[in-house]
């Protein structure tokens, strides 16, 4: 993948994921911004969640309550996957929102 394709990629899922925020009730009332391509949300436990964009190594980089994760889009999948444990990147943040906010989220689809 391009630099160009991955950084507009990963500005879109970082974007589509803040919108998410958003529309979920359970994460409406978060702090969450998004500035120069590193997500930041703030849980009312004090935990905070970070993503950001690894251009030169093409991925996403999760910093969570469960510890650092590192994420490469598989196209064959359309899903951004952590490198060490395959996991799909809404299914490792559908289980840190839940676990923060003692409510079930589900990010659906993909980002």
């Amino acid at each position: 993948m391009s630099e160009i394709s991955f950084a507009l990629r990963a500005e879109r899922v970082l974007e589509s994921l803040l919108e998410r925020l958003g529309d979920e009730d359970a994460l409406a009332d978060l702090d969450a911004d998004l500035i120069d391509g590193v997500l930041r949300v703030d849980f009312d436990s004090g935990a905070v969640l970070i993503i950001n964009r690894q251009e030169p190594v093409q991925q996403l980089w999760v910093a969570s309550p469960e510890g650092p994760a590192h994420f490469s889009y598989d196209a064959t999948r359309d899903a951004w996957v952590d490198d060490r444990s395959g996991e799909v990147l809404t299914e490792v943040l559908s289980r840190v929102f839940s676990q923060q906010t003692g409510t079930q989220v589900h990010l659906k689809g993909p980002l």
